[in-house]
């Protein structure tokens, strides 16, 4: 037993030894990030910025855009937008091939020069401010690791502006587009919060997987310094008489400071690092990736049936330019059918049908048939439950209220009690839950942001809660490296 507890203890030393700055760092980055988060350009933060879509010099179908790119796979996205004064078609190919044609024209957009990303950049921003450096990037830069989920290539011109507050606005080199704009505040923050909360340097962020990898094992080293750390304090618990307070055996003043804190703030320490680790996923308990995927097809088609489409865009924007300002006209399939779907912002859309030339348009797509689809899904189980979410719930839910409301959930009386939620305004999946991603969603999101309903929508009771935890387990930190640091300058006089 003696032998044990020893190892324990040098468990917990020598891997507080190597991880107590790392701590100190993500517990006070993580005050940051209560605040300050990674500075993405949001979808309904671009279209804010984007001119109304015009499309009386449209002269091309969508199925005569394609031929016109010289498009010989499908198109899994394609979109009208305008590129300065003129209507275009931007599309991605299952090949991932990222072309612009011009509506007006039938003109390829082959590449994007930097003196057209300087006009472009110059409006985005309203003509406030000119670009004053532009610098042509082929990977990915500290500021652009959601390129992917953003859905653009990293290929681009950064326009660096001419304006007091330092702005960045990053214009694609393939569709002319705006895909990210920040400036020096946001990187200031996000220096002392997200960068070094998720170990985000350059180098790492441009190979997913080495940094994958890299967050996985340090968070799970931290795990095992923490378990032992508890386990130690457990052990080293000694109440004196007459004064219920005094409980640690240490005479030394940091050792015991770091006894006390991490006997009251211990467990939180372990499971804030726990939480972290399960972000990275590494168990695979959510749902089936290609299940997910086969089912997204079903409501929203693998590809843009383009020969379907009887409306021309032009005919559309007549129809849908009375109920909204449409700021993107997107080309979707929903169940099979072709529609135009315009975004006026990321909580004002509305769907026309295109195959029918006297059609109008509607907001929100209706829920029998997407019902009936979802329930194909999982043909051999009954439907436990089946209604229209006005509210969020436990796992549809947004703390920045940003997710579209109403969606049809649907969940099913299944061995893995599996949801669907659908987006009624664009019927598309918007989400999936079983066992494994609720299981998940609660190591993660509960224990890490403590994402939970009844705390999180009660600011300022979640910013105490929260800002109590992260000062306890910042003191944790900073009196395990205060005992680093003396080691360490024991050794070195010694």
């Amino acid at each position: 037993m003696k032998k044990l507890k020893k190892g324990v203890m040098l468990l917990h030393r020598y891997l507080g030894f190597v991880l107590s700055l790392l701590f100190v760092c993500w517990f006070l980055s993580g005050f940051v990030m209560m605040y300050a988060s990674y500075p993405t350009m949001k979808y309904h933060q671009r279209l804010q910025q984007l001119p109304a879509v015009r499309l009386g010099a449209c002269r091309l179908t969508p199925q005569q855009a394609m031929v016109t790119a010289g498009i010989t796979d499908t198109v899994r996205s394609m979109r009208i937008g305008m590129l300065l004064d003129r209507p275009v078609y931007r599309m991605i190919t299952q090949k991932n091939q990222h072309l612009t044609v011009f509506a007006d024209s039938g003109t390829v957009l082959r590449e994007v020069d930097t003196a057209l990303a300087a006009k472009v950049a110059t409006a985005f921003v309203n003509n406030s401010s000119r670009p004053q450096r532009i610098e042509t990037l082929s990977q990915i830069d500290q500021w652009m690791a959601a390129h992917r989920s953003q859905g653009y290539l990293p290929q681009v011109h950064r326009c660096e502006m001419d304006d007091a507050a330092g702005t960045y606005v990053y214009v694609s080199v393939y569709t002319g587009e705006a895909v990210q704009k920040l400036n020096g505040r946001q990187r200031f923050w996000a220096w002392l919060g997200p960068v070094p909360h998720w170990i985000y340097p350059t180098v790492l962020i441009r190979n997913r997987q080495v940094w994958s990898q890299v967050v996985i094992w340090v968070s799970l080293i931290g795990c095992v310094m923490c378990l032992s750390g508890i386990i130690m304090g457990i052990i080293r618990y000694k109440r004196k008489r007459g004064n219920g307070l005094d409980f640690s055996p240490y005479k030394k003043r940091w050792f015991r400071y770091h006894h006390y804190t991490g006997f009251v703030f211990g467990l939180f320490v372990f499971t804030w690092v726990l939480s972290g680790l399960f972000s990275m996923g590494p168990l695979a308990i959510g749902p089936d990736s290609a299940r997910q995927l086969a089912e997204r097809n079903v409501l929203s088609g693998a590809w843009v049936d383009v020969a379907g489409y009887q409306l021309s865009p032009a005919q559309a924007m007549e129809r849908l330019g009375k109920t909204v300002t449409v700021k993107e006209l997107q080309m979707i399939s929903i169940l099979g059918r072709p529609y135009y779907l315009a975004y006026e912002d990321g909580m004002h859309t509305c769907l026309l049908a295109a195959d029918e030339t006297d059609t109008q348009p509607f907001r929100y797509y209706p829920v029998a048939p997407l019902l009936a689809a979802v329930k194909g899904f999982q043909q051999n189980y009954s439907v436990r439950s089946a209604e229209v979410l006005e509210r969020y719930d436990d796992y549809y839910y947004a703390r920045a209220f940003d997710k579209r409301l109403p969606v049809l959930r649907v969940s099913f009386d299944n061995p893995e009690k599996t949801s669907y939620y659908i987006d009624l305004a664009t019927g598309q999946l918007a989400l999936k839950h079983e066992k494994g991603s609720r299981v998940e969603r609660w190591l993660y999101h509960g224990l890490h942001s403590f994402d939970f309903s009844f705390l999180v929508y009660k600011r300022p009771l979640w910013d105490i809660v929260v800002l109590v935890l992260l000062t306890g387990g910042t003191l944790v930190s900073i009196t395990g490296l205060v005992l680093t640091w003396k080691w360490c300058r024991r050794k070195v006089n010694s």
